[in-house]
């Protein structure tokens, strides 16, 4: 691999930003395989901070554009949006949450710095554009689970408690400090992703050329041969082969309940340790909005937790992220009163909108062969819908066995 892949020019005043001393020895190395990262490259920095005689080693991660091309709007795009909430949302969000003694900010990487350019007039992020966090495995102990198992009951619910602070505590936001919250929605507009556009300014094609079946479609056909799956097949044809609109447009849901959206909660965006508290660490912020709280619960609760645990506890895992998000608006005074089958019915109705087809045609991500996905690092001529094609062609074990799951709750709790 080319060594200048895996530099990043100026990277003292980055580090300088968070870290006050003289930046030395440092060490930028690769962090994931190839597949693992669509929109960004990740790397892992290291590096020594002196100051009054003394030197400490740090270790960070950065986050970069992919050496392709091919998706640069997008990476834009997810860059700007990363930083900002590093940069300005989360800090707004933990000021408001300490008031009522959450430690928010406990829940996500800490912040290094970032930069758009080299150039500090850029207003748009380009090649040179880096965001900076600590490294939450040799920093704090904290790693991935495997995407081919999931995670168990325990590990489920403490994430389910985490996403219930992280969705309550903007609602209570609103509430109770209307005018912060509005300086908060105008950032989270600002996010919102649009669809790329053709050289006619007409919103671009985005799937395989006429005539070449859809990723969905071929999905459809592998679920069709498994025998498990026979009495979900034509439910699940209405669902993968609905028009939509690939998520940039999402509405929200009703209100007062809509909060921010991490749309992107699956299993290699959540970090966990074991016994030491906070044991969860949420990551990947390139794609969050302003929506319905049953989004990112249904899509995780589908996609990432154990196949025993989705069967047999899956009813008492809503109802358990039921109890922590009304307790933590109740603790936090907003005086909303939100009703199990009121929560139900949210939880059903974004299911069928969007999430039960967003797991289902997501989950070959998920599932691909470990290690052998396109190099975005270095390949520019990365096409998303070939490299699906391919997860689907070569469907593992795992993911034939999770299609059946999702698929038998899906039918059986009327998400589609």
């Amino acid at each position: 691999m080319p060594s200048q892949v895996f530099s990043i020019k100026g990277i003292e005043k980055v580090i300088n930003k968070s870290h006050d001393g003289q930046v030395k020895n440092v060490e930028v190395t690769r962090l994931t395989a190839p597949g693992e990262n669509y929109l960004s490259m990740v790397l892992g920095v290291k590096f020594d901070i002196e100051k009054n005689g003394h030197s400490k080693t740090h270790n960070a991660v950065a986050k970069r554009f992919p050496a392709g091309s091919k998706h640069l709007n997008m990476s834009i795009a997810t860059t700007k949006n990363e930083i900002r909430w590093y940069a300005e949302i989360l800090p707004s969000l933990t000021a408001f949450a300490k008031e009522y003694g959450y430690k928010f900010e406990n829940f996500f990487a800490p912040y290094y710095g970032s930069r758009y350019s080299l150039d500090p007039l850029k207003k748009e992020p380009d090649n040179e554009a880096v965001l900076l966090v600590e490294n939450l495995t040799t920093e704090g102990g904290y790693k991935m689970a495997d995407r081919y198992i999931g995670f168990d009951l325990e590990t489920t619910k403490e994430i389910l408690k985490t996403l219930a602070i992280f969705h309550g505590i903007p609602i209570a936001m609103k509430i109770r400090k209307p005018d912060q919250f509005k300086i908060l929605k105008s950032l989270l507009e600002l996010s919102l992703m649009k669809p790329p556009k053709g050289s006619d300014g007409k919103p671009k094609h985005f799937g395989p050329p006429p005539g070449v079946k859809k990723p969905e479609e071929m999905l459809l056909d592998a679920i069709a041969d498994l025998p498990d799956c026979a009495p979900y097949v034509m439910k699940l044809e209405k669902l993968l082969l609905k028009e939509r609109d690939m998520g940039f447009s999402m509405p929200p849901g009703p209100e007062p309940w809509n909060t921010i959206v991490h749309g992107d909660l699956w299993l290699n965006n959540m970090m966990v340790r074991d016994k030491k508290d906070p044991r969860v660490k949420l990551v990947d912020f390139q794609v969050y909005s302003y929506g319905s709280y049953a989004r990112d619960l249904v899509f995780f609760l589908l996609t990432s937790v154990r196949n025993d645990v989705t069967r047999e506890h899956l009813d008492d895992l809503l109802r358990y992220y039921y109890e922590e998000f009304t307790a933590v608006l109740k603790y936090t005074e907003t005086n909303l009163n939100l009703t199990y089958e009121e929560f139900l019915q949210e939880v059903e109705t974004v299911a069928r909108k969007s999430e039960s087809m967003h797991a289902l045609t997501f989950s070959p991500i998920v599932f691909a062969a470990k290690n052998t996905g396109v190099d975005t690092t270095l390949n520019e001529e990365f096409d998303f819908m070939n490299a699906m094609t391919r997860m689907i062609q070569n469907m593992t074990q795992s993911h034939k066995d999770k299609l059946v799951v999702m698929a038998s709750e899906i039918v059986r709790r009327n998400w589609l």
